[in-house]
């Protein structure tokens, strides 16, 4: 097993798919049921939390708004400088923590909540006492005292060192994401998102960095004008920055979903496949040789990160809110768009749009609008996608304790098709496991691909996109009967 060849060109070639998904979830969510509503979510929620009452919940709030559009972006968010739109936002969001709290209440069900996470759309958006304001009201529904990790996602423009330690001293932030993106300016002109290097150094004062246990940094791959000598500019900056962690994403073009994308083609095109995993190559050498350690297909860490014993451990996870510490994830989510996932049971997700998502909560429901109850094979392919890319390896003696199955008789199929990629040195099938490359942990969701069985590799990219229009035409429908 060679763990320092670079990326072959025929490699790249060879396993190129217009149409690869990065598995946040599995099934992936165009799979879901749409007739899972409120009232199948808390249907879930009544027989997997008192089974499970004692793993530690990852509690997401989804925060929907930014002032500025940044072109690479297909999130669910609401581009608007009005503040009164979010404040209409939070009372509905208030209504829904209660609603859900409420619920839990009658029950007598108490959730241990872990890890807090205040995602986006861009969090920092709120001022000071309407962030306080709906943190205190989460500490009045839980024990807090449990809370290890409350991250929140920080617009580096719209922040300085005054608000960051707001954020930690009154309302116990102890963990920050930025979305850094890129460090070129040339790269951010042409996905409208300027903030120069310095921008973080002025915010990222001594003071601050002894608040936060773990500063983290989001490097998108794909973007406009990306080139192998700004790529190396921006690890460079990021070196010098010195976050505790970097979490890397492979931009998805999707204009079909976004169609303001187009306007990053302007100038020339995107960088193709091969330029992506050219660019990944010098992410690796560059962080490595500053001492980062890769911990996920799309996350370095620093050695005294909180990730990096996460992952050391068999205590990382990745999901929604990317690769994080704390283990499994068993994830309840509030706001709109936001996904829940409890355990390996059940998926639910909320309403895209705000207007559909108030209705619902309106009518006293649980704004869920598509969700799902996983059988047996989703779990444990679930389970596979989840080792594959949080800890580049799928360990037979786990899933034996996990699922009592033979995994080399179970993905006896998959494993065949995994021939190919072994001669290629992307991976080594042993008698204990699977085990990815440095070169095959790059090609990472080409071999969790191998396990889909809805989206296997054979499948075209026209059937691939046949369903998500399906499953978009099926959320409008619903978002009209709401």
């Amino acid at each position: 097993m060679n763990n320092d060849k670079k990326i072959d060109a025929n490699l790249v070639k060879k396993y190129h798919q217009d149409l690869v998904f990065n598995y946040a979830e599995y099934p992936t969510k165009d799979h879901w049921d749409f007739k899972f509503d409120g009232q199948n979510y808390k249907d879930a929620l009544l027989s997997w939390l008192p089974s499970n009452n004692n793993k530690k919940i990852f509690f997401y709030v989804h925060i929907p708004f930014c002032e500025e559009l940044c072109w690479f972006c297909t999130c669910s968010k609401f581009i608007t400088k009005d503040y009164k739109r979010v404040k209409d936002y939070l009372v509905y969001l208030h209504k829904e923590i209660d609603l859900l709290f409420n619920f839990l209440k009658d029950n007598n069900i108490k959730l241990k909540v872990g890890t807090v996470f205040f995602g986006g759309g861009s969090p920092t958006i709120l001022n000071e006492k309407d962030l306080k304001d709906l943190v205190d009201k989460l500490k009045d529904l839980f024990d807090w005292s449990n809370v290890e990790f409350f991250t929140i996602e920080s617009d580096p423009r719209r922040v300085d060192e005054k608000r960051l330690i707001y954020n930690h001293e009154v309302c116990g932030a102890n963990r920050i994401s930025f979305g850094m993106q890129d460090l070129s300016h040339e790269v951010q002109r042409r996905v409208n998102r300027i903030q120069p290097a310095q921008l973080f150094k002025n915010i990222l004062t001594k003071k601050v960095r002894k608040m936060y246990k773990e500063i983290a940094f989001d490097l998108l791959i794909g973007q406009p004008g990306q080139t192998n000598d700004t790529m190396r500019e921006t690890c460079k900056g990021i070196v010098d920055l010195n976050p505790t962690l970097v979490q890397l994403s492979l931009m998805a073009y999707k204009p079909w979903v976004a169609k303001y994308q187009v306007q990053m083609l302007a100038e020339g095109p995107l960088p193709d496949f091969f330029e992506r995993k050219e660019l990944l190559d010098i992410i690796h050498e560059e962080l490595t040789n500053a001492g980062y350690i890769r911990t996920g297909f799309e996350c370095y860490s620093l050695p005294d990160s909180p990730m990096t014993k996460a992952f050391n451990d068999g205590e990382a996870h990745y999901g929604a809110a990317g690769h994080q510490p704390g283990g499994k994830v068993n994830f309840i989510a509030v706001g709109s768009s936001s996904m829940s996932n409890l355990g390996n049971d059940y998926y639910t997700q909320n309403f895209y749009d705000i207007p559909s998502y108030k209705k619902a909560l309106d009518k006293g429901l649980l704004p869920s609008f598509r969700g799902l109850k996983l059988n047996l094979d989703d779990k444990i392919r679930q389970h596979a996608t989840q080792q594959i890319r949080s800890y580049f390896k799928l360990d037979f003696k786990n899933f034996k304790e996990q699922f009592d199955i033979d995994v080399k008789k179970y993905f006896s199929e998959e494993i065949n098709n995994l021939k190919d990629m072994e001669k290629d040195d992307l991976l080594e099938v042993k008698d204990d496991g699977i085990y990815l490359t440095h070169i095959g942990r790059d090609f990472t969701q080409n071999i969790m691909n191998i396990f889909d069985k809805y989206d296997p590799p054979n499948k075209s990219y026209k059937d691939r996109l046949e369903l998500i229009k399906k499953a978009k035409d099926k959320q409008a429908e619903i978002q009209d009967q709401i």
